[in-house]
């Protein structure tokens, strides 16, 4: 009798040898789950972008910068006289972080200003339509500001190409009892941002 319960328990022990084998019969074990990633932390300098293609059709993108294209409306009321003069207009190219600047440069303190975009240029106080290179315009009016002098000398004045990737043009339109609008000419309905710096207003459109 102990001779059959060895041959038994021997057998057993055999079949439970090969059902753990490595030809995979056996009872799958469950496996350990995965570490999960954490998740990507969204950056938290600059403005949100876009992406357009890169110029030349090579198939790469650039960053464009998300800007709201809404009206802007900003208050000062500095006193005067002295009346705010603007002094000068620059502009620049920043391609990297994808936007066209224009600064305009201001004596004095600084005045409000408001941005918005408008079917047609005017002139103020004329109202002539000015035709101003570029398919889409901003209008930019500082107040209480000037474009001349005191003896009437203009500062700023006229329409120029500036042929920027977006911004293509400005022009002085109106310099009327404090009053200074200039258009922008623009190559397409994009988001901007407006802010000022000491001795200037800055307006960036994205490109």
């Amino acid at each position: 009798m102990k001779a059959v319960q060895i041959v038994v328990v021997f057998a057993a022990a055999a079949a439970l040898v090969a059902g753990c084998g490595g030809n995979g019969a056996g009872t799958p074990t469950p496996a350990t789950p995965a570490p999960t990633s954490a998740p990507s932390t969204s950056p938290t300098a600059g403005a949100p972008a876009t992406t357009k293609p890169s110029p030349g059709g090579g198939g790469g993108v650039t960053s464009r910068p998300s800007w709201s294209t809404g009206p802007v409306t900003v208050r000062h009321s500095p006193p005067v006289p002295p009346v705010p003069v603007v002094t000068g207009v620059r502009y620049a190219a920043h391609q990297s972080p994808g936007y066209d600047r224009i600064v305009f440069d201001i004596s004095g303190a600084l005045p409000g200003y408001s941005v918005k975009y408008v079917s047609a240029v005017r002139a103020d106080p004329s109202d002539r339509p000015v035709t101003v290179p570029g398919r889409r315009h901003l209008l930019v009016v500082l107040t209480p500001a000037q474009a001349h002098r005191d003896n009437g000398t203009a500062t700023v004045s006229g329409t120029h190409r500036i042929n920027l990737p977006m911004l293509e043009s400005y022009a002085i339109v109106g310099d009327y009892e404090g009053h200074v609008s200039i258009a922008l000419g623009l190559d397409d309905v994009v988001g901007y941002r407006v802010g000022e710096l000491p001795g200037r207003i800055y307006l960036d459109v994205a490109a």
